[in-house]
């Protein structure tokens, strides 16, 4: 099982639960080394397979070589979480190139290479599950002033969540998304959420649950989870 930026907070959770389930993680950090190397201690305390992997996943090359050691070593890719994607927030024009750049290439392009590398391994054993994260809203065309690059970054994974599913269900391939709202690690908490509105971790690991699960047929699906809040 692949999980894509799970150094810290959400990934690092998801991590650590997946493997106390039996799961061998293969996890991927970009720049939080330290972090990495304890996760990656304690997941092998669990499994001595589980690994953390270092990649740039906005460079094509750099992602082609973190998966092809993964599968020469594991030689097959059950599930992949792609949970790589950076936030940014402020008013919309005082964003820059460099933060247009940052905030699609980090979500859309990290979720197009890695589902397509990992596809071509699950077309091969034919099956296999994806997960990708969206955001709640994002399915709705959301326009706010501080955070609409973000929506369009994550309306781009919900499509390409869409077309991954349509395209390969042929080979057993299952592709969905959670679209979580806000959580207690949330850059950005709106004053107007309740308490009772934060989603929480394992609300979030609940939803892979039923996406990775051997009798689901959830293929397609944008799963939200906002606990009634809306952007």
């Amino acid at each position: 099982m692949i999980i894509t930026g799970c150094a810290k907070g959400l990934g690092q959770y998801l991590a650590l639960r997946l493997a106390s389930h039996g799961a061998t993680i293969i996890g991927h950090y970009k720049d939080s080394t330290k972090e990495a190397l304890v996760l990656q201690k304690k997941l092998q305390a669990m499994n001595p397979r589980s690994r953390m992997f270092q990649a740039n996943l906005r460079d094509e090359q750099q992602t082609k070589k973190m998966f092809k050691e993964i599968i020469s070593q594991h030689k097959r890719i059950d599930v992949l979480i792609n949970l790589v994607g950076n936030f940014s927030y402020k008013p919309f024009e005082k964003f820059t190139l460099e933060d247009l750049n940052d905030v699609i290439e980090t979500n859309i392009t990290s979720t197009f290479l890695c589902s397509k590398l990992a596809i071509e391994q699950m077309k091969r054993q034919k099956k296999g599950a994806i997960i990708n994260f969206g955001c709640a809203g994002a399915d709705r065309l959301t326009i706010q002033n501080n955070t609409t690059l973000y929506y369009m970054a994550k309306t781009g994974v919900l499509m390409l969540t869409k077309i991954f599913a349509k395209t390969y269900a042929k080979f057993g391939i299952r592709v969905n998304a959670i679209s979580p709202g806000i959580l207690s690690s949330s850059v950005v908490i709106p004053k107007r959420i309740s308490q009772e509105q934060i989603v929480t971790f394992n609300e979030i690991f609940q939803a892979i649950e039923s996406c990775i699960s051997p009798q689901s047929k959830l293929n397609g699906e944008n799963i939200e989870i906002a606990k009634g809040w809306k952007p």
